[in-house]
């Protein structure tokens, strides 16, 4: 080969910002809890491989808040300070936060390897709702809450620091009856560690192991900041607010992201992610002013920027944009390969996921190994928040995928900045197409009514600290003016609306949605002025969950296992992974609906997670819920017997239920498999079903999908060919 070929990782670390400015409460512990399990040890591998370089981005906002955690009464924790409390003097209301939150963990990877961990989850019961965990308190010793307290906190540290922390260690090696001092060594432990991440990165870059980039400050889409108008090229019919056009406020979230990053690294940034890799012309001059060398996106907007197929001969390489003030680089991800370890490779052992990247790697290695240029694959996702789904944090998967690139000599892990001082971009691109790296749009940040009306807050407030300023200009230069624009800036942060519409959602939505609407609030109460009624009502709505829609009509085989590949392939399903997005939600029962129709019938496939406990398995059931009216219902220790007998009722008006029919056309052994005649629904070809699935424990709901409100899925018209399906 002329050239190895060059391979840049990218990791973004980011986490929303949580932080109540005026309180100084965080309601979220993923920073600190991260900061123990990713952040720190994934750029320090990197000692054990000296020959691959990677470049990290860092989010400002997220610098500050992992520096709030070095500063005394900076920021106040919840998780960590009903942590630090002594068991004997917790509350009930601390004892019922601790049981409700402190198993938000993977369970699999996080809680099971630990016995009395998982002791204490089956103590307090795998699925409980609300409304029992008073009851439940009363189960737990002060010594479980201790326990629980400890390995909660103990859970979160990264694999390495199990093994090489000797207090961490011991800690894990003695597993329970731990003491009020363990405690303390754990806690402090974890604020020692998130001390040591930035001047880390700070020496592995000096070091040349690495290259550090950056985001806009609190990241924001910096195209719609702009201009929100401009989520129309991508989707030309898409509804939108009323217009917010602020390329100033575009131009202080970069230029403080780069002053930031030289207090923390002592230089300028070269690089950027821009935030969600969201990019338009309109952005392109602000980087350039900034000193901004390179930033990236996604594979998709390379194709809509040239207008032409997709094209490995085009993706792997950098382009430059030469505009009016200066010139940057940009390099485009590889889709397939950058979801390939985020979501894709969690799911097979470490060496058959390495094996098959180092396959892809080869075959584009293969493809250019004549050419006379060098060529890049960009390599570009989330850095923290896929390990806990992979064994052992995912030290297994990277250690041996960086040690088969080591030996190669074909290949070549670089950092951007190193391969672009080698390699300048040649090619230009006269026009950046607007869009993201999901879907090459912004719909997931604008054009839902939500998220509309989130923009519209955003918007009102914004005139009215502008009004408060012309009309008191001696506070220019006051403290809380200066606060109160960081609110504004905050509220321009992405993250808010990732959670409004119906497109994602977490059992976090309202603390979300209420800690939007705080930043924004705050700003009214540091200029002195009263909070606007809007701003006391929820933007969150009732919502229905994503669903895909069938591609055709079909007949499953009802026997409770996947007869076939092809037996589902034609059902629609709901996106539960949208449902539980990247929060840690404790673990639901039902992982995947799958649903359609044959002329006469409809289908339902619900993948479930079975309990192993037999207490569990006899006091669930799952009820399929048809527009209230309807009710199939299959307690969990039905899904033991063959066949199995599930009684499907009429609801009255007054809640009591009339027995129509028992259904045998149910069966379970991998998945439950249900097949249900329209004659029985009621439905005819062309109506509307509304279906919901609810797991319930004696009288609590645990679990319901949709969780805003029932699916509601139209029966194919009866002369079916070629139907337009909807849901």
């Amino acid at each position: 080969m002329k050239h190895p070929l060059h391979i840049a990782f990218v990791w973004h670390m980011h986490q929303p910002y949580y932080k109540d400015l005026l309180t100084k409460e965080s309601s979220m512990p993923w920073v600190r809890l991260h900061g123990i399990k990713d952040y720190l040890d994934m750029a320090k591998i990197l000692e054990s491989f000296p020959k691959i370089h990677q470049t990290f981005n860092l989010v400002p906002s997220l610098i500050e808040q992992i520096q709030d955690y070095s500063q005394e009464n900076a920021v106040k924790d919840k998780f960590l300070e009903v942590s630090m409390e002594k068991a004997k003097d917790l509350k009930d209301e601390e004892k019922a936060f601790i049981l409700l939150n402190f198993f938000t963990a993977n369970w699999e990877s996080m809680i099971f390897p630990m016995p009395r961990f998982y002791d204490l989850l089956i103590k307090r019961g795998r699925y409980i709702s609300e409304e029992q965990v008073y009851k439940i308190i009363k189960r737990f010793t002060e010594q479980d809450f201790l326990d629980l307290q400890v390995l909660y906190n103990l859970a979160w540290f990264d694999p390495e620091y199990k093994k090489t922390i000797p207090e961490i260690k011991e800690l894990v090696k003695k597993g329970f009856l731990y003491t009020e001092e363990e405690k303390k060594v754990v806690l402090d432990t974890q604020i020692e560690i998130l001390k040591k991440i930035i001047p880390e990165y700070k020496r592995l870059q000096e070091k040349g192991l690495i290259e550090v980039s950056v985001s806009p400050y609190f990241h924001p889409i910096l195209p719609l900041v702009c201009n929100t108008n401009i989520a129309r090229v991508a989707v030309p019919k898409m509804p939108l607010p009323k217009k917010f056009s602020h390329p100033e406020d575009a131009q202080w979230q970069v230029e403080n992201a780069v002053s930031m990053y030289k207090k923390n690294f002592g230089t300028k940034p070269r690089g950027m992610w821009p935030s969600e890799g969201s990019v338009s012309e309109d952005m392109v001059p602000i980087l350039i002013k900034n000193g901004i060398e390179w930033f990236a996106t996604d594979e998709e907007i390379l194709y809509r920027s040239l207008d032409v197929k997709k094209s490995g001969e085009l993706l792997y390489k950098p382009y430059l944009l030469e505009r009016e003030g200066g010139k940057a680089s940009i390099i485009f991800r590889d889709r397939a390969l950058s979801d390939l370890i985020g979501f894709n490779y969690t799911r097979i052992s470490a060496q058959d996921a390495v094996s098959d990247f180092m396959k892809h790697l080869n075959n584009i290695k293969n493809y250019f190994g004549k050419a006379d240029d060098a060529r890049l694959v960009s390599v570009i996702l989330d850095g923290e928040n896929c390990w806990e789904f992979y064994k052992n944090d995912g030290k297994d998967f990277l250690c041996g995928l960086y040690e088969e690139i080591t030996k190669d000599p074909d290949l070549k892990a670089v950092t951007v900045s190193e391969f672009l001082q080698e390699y300048p971009a040649k090619d230009k691109i006269d026009k950046l197409f607007p869009g993201s790296w999901i879907n090459g749009n912004y719909a997931i940040w604008i054009g839902h009514e939500e998220k509309n009306r989130a923009w519209d807050c955003l918007n009102q407030a914004r005139q009215d600290l502008i009004a408060y300023q012309e009309e008191n200009p001696k506070e220019k230069d006051s403290q809380n003016l200066k606060l109160a624009w960081k609110h504004i800036y905050i509220a321009e942060g992405s993250d808010w609306n990732w959670w409004y519409g119906d497109d994602h959602s977490s059992d976090y939505d309202d603390e979300f949605d209420d800690l939007y609407r705080t930043h924004l609030s705050n700003m009214y109460t540091l200029i002195g002025k009263p909070i606007p009624e809007y701003l006391k009502t929820t933007i969150r709505t009732e919502k229905v969950t994503p669903a895909y829609e069938p591609v055709g009509l079909f007949t499953p085989v009802i026997d409770g296992k996947i007869t076939n590949y092809y037996e589902w392939i034609s059902a629609g399903f709901l996106d539960l992974l949208k449902v539980g997005g990247t929060m840690h939600q404790s673990q639901g029962l039902i992982l995947d609906i799958f649903y359609g129709f044959d002329k006469d019938n409809f289908y339902l496939r619900v993948d479930l997670d079975m309990p192993k406990e037999e207490n569990d398995i006899n006091e669930l059931k799952l009820l399929v819920d048809f527009s209230k009216e309807k009710r199939l219902e299959i307690p969990f220790s039905e899904l033991l017997n063959k066949p199995i007998k599930a009684p499907f009722y009429k609801v009255n008006k007054d809640g009591t239920l009339h027995l129509k029919k028992e259904i045998e056309t149910v069966a379970f052994e991998k998945i439950l498999e249900i097949g249900l005649p329209l004659e029985l629904l009621e439905k005819k070809h062309g109506d509307e079903i509304e279906v919901s699935f609810i797991i319930k424990k004696e009288d609590a709901i645990l679990q319901t999908c949709p969780s805003h409100g029932p699916i509601i899925i139209k029966v194919p018209p009866k002369d079916f060919d070629s139907i337009e399906w909807s849901a």
